[in-house]
């Protein structure tokens, strides 16, 4: 029985971090593109590592990544928002051990 105390701990510890920080991201994908480009530029800077071969095929599938999550950022981020307010929902109802 205390290994089943522990578990529902750790569950609602991970969503008691999590859950604000999904929200977040929600919120800045349906809202927010501009400033997400910007900071995205600026972190996009090479300094001379990215130009092996492994390293640029690592840095290219990340930027297909992001055009991919970007078209689809509406859809992305109503995600975000539901799994943010269902997770708030499991520790305050289910997990209130």
């Amino acid at each position: 029985m205390e290994s089943d105390q522990v578990f529902a701990y750790t569950l609602k510890l991970l969503f008691l971090i999590t859950s604000p920080i999904t929200f977040i991201v929600g919120v800045f994908l349906l809202y927010d593109v501009e400033t997400y480009l910007k900071l995205e530029r600026f972190l996009a800077k090479s300094y001379g590592a990215s130009k092996k071969t492994f390293v640029h095929q690592l840095e290219k599938n990340r930027e297909s990544l992001q055009l991919f999550l970007l078209k689809r950022r509406r859809l992305i981020g109503f995600i975000c928002l539901f799994n943010s307010v269902l997770a708030i929902f499991i520790v305050i109802f289910l997990l209130k051990r």
